[in-house]
């Protein structure tokens, strides 16, 4: 009797991103590692990131997994491929506001949203000399495109937090397509000083508003 061996066939789709919740800032998947730490998820593996750790009686940090540690302070499982069975065991624990998250986080990969410029591509001008000026002041930046009608729609975002638990934050939308490069109408901010939504200024007013309250580790 001759016995066929079928070949291996591989269960799960390593290529598959398991969507844990949309961070809406940096416009990218984040997930839990096994180390008890949250991170990101770029081209389906753990960004490299620090181990959850807790503090000893004598002020000494250790992981909260012993062997999660690798070279240095980083992770050990930084750049592990996340596979589907991973996001099929969270997927049977998910609350409804999870779940939510992780809906809301499928339809914009499905819209093919990406964080940085798609290939053939770059920021305008006005925008890309904002985001410098925002990076140099300690301010956060954050770009996103998604495909629109020939072209993309691109948001960028800078802000940072105040002191007394505000924020300031500007939103601005442009249209991309060969050879244009045009502000929309759409794009709300919030400052300090009047914290409901409302229309971005020019991007003269934001540089200003930049230059007149960079970030404090920026000064120091």
């Amino acid at each position: 009797m001759t016995i066929t061996i079928e070949p291996a066939v591989e269960k799960y789709d390593p290529s598959i991103l398991p969507p844990n919740w949309w961070y809406e800032l940096f416009r990218c998947v984040w997930v839990r590692c096994e180390c008890g730490n949250s991170t990101s998820v770029r081209d389906g593996a753990l960004t490299t990131h620090e181990p959850k750790s807790t503090w000893d009686m004598n002020g000494q940090r250790r992981p909260v997994i012993s062997n999660a540690t690798g070279i240095g302070w980083t992770c050990r499982y930084s750049g592990r491929t996340v596979t589907l069975a991973a996001a099929l065991e969270r997927d049977s624990a998910l609350t409804p506001a999870e779940q939510h998250a992780r809906d809301a986080t499928l339809r914009r990969l499905e819209a093919g949203i990406v964080d940085s410029a798609p290939d053939g591509y770059v920021l305008p001008k006005p925008v890309a000399s904002l985001l410098a000026l925002a990076e140099a002041n300690g301010w956060k930046t954050a770009q996103a495109w998604a495909p629109r009608d020939e072209g993309f729609l691109l948001q960028a975002r800078v802000g940072r937090a105040a002191a007394d638990g505000s924020k300031w934050q500007y939103d601005l939308s442009y249209f991309v397509a060969a050879g244009v490069a045009r502000r929309t109408s759409f794009g709300l901010c919030s400052t300090p000083d009047r914290r409901a939504p409302h229309d971005t200024p020019p991007i003269k007013a934001i540089r200003a508003v930049i230059e007149q309250h960079p970030a404090p580790e920026a000064i120091s």
